[in-house]
């Protein structure tokens, strides 16, 4: 069995950090990084883009930081019984070395899971942490190992996807189109037609859904009013939540912290 010691999800540091343990941890670090970062790889550090994954194996030297403000990740201490060790190998997921994707997608919305399960108290809490761990970490294999496809070849990929770990990481931030295609030195209709061809979502579809994403993540693990929350997220007008929360979940952001409390 896979068990989750510590975790967090959407970690920020609103100042510059290093993070240096010399003897490692006597677990496993799995850590999902959402923004610019530095990793040190044989004593030399390594700049790495957003979209960075890294797995430190047991007791493996630590030390890794970040030079701008807002360093954002999601990260998982974890252990595994001895019969689990072939499994694991199995995945050939390189330790101690970070690695680029092109997104985190669904590896962070494990991470979110595995954060909710970690912080509930039910009978079945540590098969479905083993559960979540196990998809996670063959999600993480196989993005590794993907060639990839014709859209993220796309010679704006890059910068659009760039772009778009931006939105996901800040959705609260007052997103526009104008804005948006300016950033990428576009014009706004040509950057919403390749924006929706790349990734499937207009990028206002995409805030939005990022808003209520975390939305929903502070009104199961927080005790924020709804008014704090809705501005929090980005909404400048907690009708206008309310609205956007119940059009996609079906009741109001209050009925669903209710419901969820009463797991």
């Amino acid at each position: 069995m896979i068990s989750v010691f510590k975790c967090g999800y959407d970690s920020k540091h609103p100042t510059n950090f290093e993070m240096h343990r010399p003897h490692g941890s006597p677990d496993y670090t799995l850590l999902l990084v959402k923004t610019e970062a530095y990793f040190y790889v044989d004593g030399i550090p390594v700049d790495t883009q957003p979209n960075t994954v890294i797995l430190y194996d047991k007791t493996a030297a630590v030390r890794y930081g970040c030079r701008r403000k807002n360093y954002n990740d999601d990260w998982i201490h974890f252990d595994m019984t001895e019969d689990e060790h072939p499994f694991f190998e199995s995945l050939s997921i390189p330790c101690n070395v970070p690695c680029r994707l092109s997104c985190l997608g669904l590896l962070s919305d494990y991470a979110r899971l595995v954060v909710l399960e970690q912080n509930g108290s039910h009978i079945h809490k540590e098969q479905i942490l083993d559960s979540l761990m196990r998809s996670l970490l063959y999600s993480l294999s196989s993005r590794l190992q993907t060639v990839p496809d014709r859209k993220t070849a796309h010679k704006y990929y890059a910068v659009l996807n760039q772009l778009r770990m931006s939105i996901l990481n800040a959705p609260h931030k007052k997103w526009t189109v104008p804005e948006m295609a300016q950033t990428v030195h576009m014009s706004p209709s040509y950057f919403q037609h390749l924006y929706k061809e790349l990734f499937g979502i207009s990028c206002m579809q995409d805030v939005i859904a990022a808003r209520l994403k975390n939305a929903r993540f502070y009104l199961r693990t927080s005790d924020m009013s709804i008014q704090s929350l809705a501005e929090f997220c980005g909404y400048e007008n907690e009708l206008h939540f309310m609205r956007q929360f119940k059009k996609q979940e079906g009741m109001t952001p209050s009925q669903y912290r209710e419901l969820f409390r009463s797991w």
